[in-house]
């Protein structure tokens, strides 16, 4: 226990150099704090720690708190669960863990302070659409995100009618605030169209953007499920942990419901 303790006091005492202003000891043992989450220190979280912390047990989320003027931007509830699914996936057994949580944080909260509130994603029937800008969105529509491990996924998907609005529309999308933040933006489409002979020409391509094999897999997505002049991109703000495998499982299921959501329809689709 004392292991513990010495290892829970220095790791304070880190935290408190690397963000002075950030920090403060509720009790005296540091077994609970009040940390400002660094760049956007509006919101305030209180952690427990149990005595068996670093070597058995995870911290703890008591509490979080955000000004009331920004209350009407945030789920406070589900940005509490969120934080508190990063805080588990950092801790390791034996190694103390707040600095890669702050770290995560910064990831997964990539969207800037003007931003509407983002989704309860445990209800999943809020409109994904408030977390689309107006201007280069225009006409895309978005799936829900995924969070895991600190990166966040999330899809979008537009009509379009030629190789050269394919393009476009992509460019455009690349040049939102929040895109630009993006780890990768991987990129499927397919299109058919019918030229001035009135023969039937079809394209498709993918682009990985870094992310190996994943815009292949997103286009085979597309192929089974038989939609044309459909593009599908997929964002991924990466939390710095590695996800493995589980990457293609959120990457297609994101890039699905965006399609869906997006109207299309089998073969014969507008």
């Amino acid at each position: 226990m004392e292991t513990n303790h010495e290892d829970l006091m220095d790791e304070i005492s880190a935290i408190e150099a690397i963000y002075p202003e950030n920090l403060e000891r509720k009790v005296e043992d540091c077994s609970i704090v009040i940390i400002k989450v660094p760049n956007h220190e509006h919101m305030q979280i209180q952690i427990s720690f149990p005595a068996e912390y670093p070597s058995d047990a995870p911290p703890r989320l008591l509490e979080m708190n955000i000004p009331s003027d920004n209350n009407d931007k945030y789920d406070v509830k589900y940005l509490q669960h969120l934080f508190q699914e990063v805080l588990d996936s950092v801790f390791h057994p034996g190694a103390v863990c707040i600095f890669d949580f702050l770290t995560e944080l910064d990831g997964v909260l990539y969207e800037s302070e003007d931003v509407d509130a983002i989704d309860d994603a445990s209800h999943g029937a809020q409109d994904a659409q408030d977390l689309v800008p107006l201007d280069p969105f225009e006409g895309w529509f978005a799936s829900d995100p995924i969070t895991d491990r600190g990166s966040t996924f999330m899809a979008f998907a537009t009509h379009v009618s030629s190789e050269e609005d394919a393009f476009e529309k992509l460019d455009k999308i690349k040049t939102d605030s929040k895109m630009r933040k993006a780890s990768h933006i991987m990129s499927a489409w397919r299109v058919q169209v019918v030229n001035e002979r009135g023969q039937q020409i079809k394209f498709q391509d993918c682009d990985d953007d870094g992310e190996t094999a994943a815009g292949s897999r997103m286009l085979h997505l597309i192929t089974i499920m038989d939609v044309w002049n459909v593009m599908v991109i997929v964002a991924r703000w990466f939390g710095g942990a590695h996800i493995g495998p589980d990457r293609f499982k959120h990457i297609n299921s994101t890039a699905r419901e965006a399609v869906v959501r997006a109207g299309f329809e089998r073969a014969g689709n507008k």
